[in-house]
């Protein structure tokens, strides 16, 4: 019974949203498409240019290596990224048990400020203006 009372209200925003993120992704998919493009253009440029120089297997090779050292410094970045994410995950997950280690503490050794901030938190939370909102 509530959801297509929600549906009904909404419905007309969902609807644009989705058109919305399809053009979105039409767009984005072509734009991805000629970037590709571009970037292949600009790899067998360099390759002719190179091989004036040094020999059709030297631009190979010298191409190839290039492309070997931009894979591993993606590949360095993204494990220094992912070494920074682990450790935060790690602090925030130690914050937050001893927060629940200090509320655990509080919680059996003075119940009742803790019933008694329970019911101010409660308290303010209903008693609060809807305006803001």
């Amino acid at each position: 019974m509530l959801f297509p009372l929600i549906s009904l209200l909404v419905g007309t925003s969902v609807h644009k949203t989705v058109a919305r993120t399809k053009r979105n992704g039409i767009f984005v998919g072509i734009a991805a498409i000629l970037l590709l493009t571009a970037y292949a253009l600009a790899i067998v440029a360099g390759a002719i240019w190179l091989a004036g120089i040094y020999g059709p297997i030297g631009a190979a090779l010298f191409l190839a290596a290039g492309a070997l050292l931009v894979a591993i410094i993606v590949l360095v970045v993204m494990m220094i990224i992912n070494a920074q994410e682990a450790r935060r995950a790690k602090e925030r997950k130690q914050a937050l048990e001893s927060l629940a280690a200090v509320g655990i503490g509080l919680v059996r050794s003075q119940p009742l400020l803790t019933a008694g901030i329970l019911a101010a938190v409660v308290a303010a939370n209903f008693m609060g203006s809807r305006s803001d909102d």
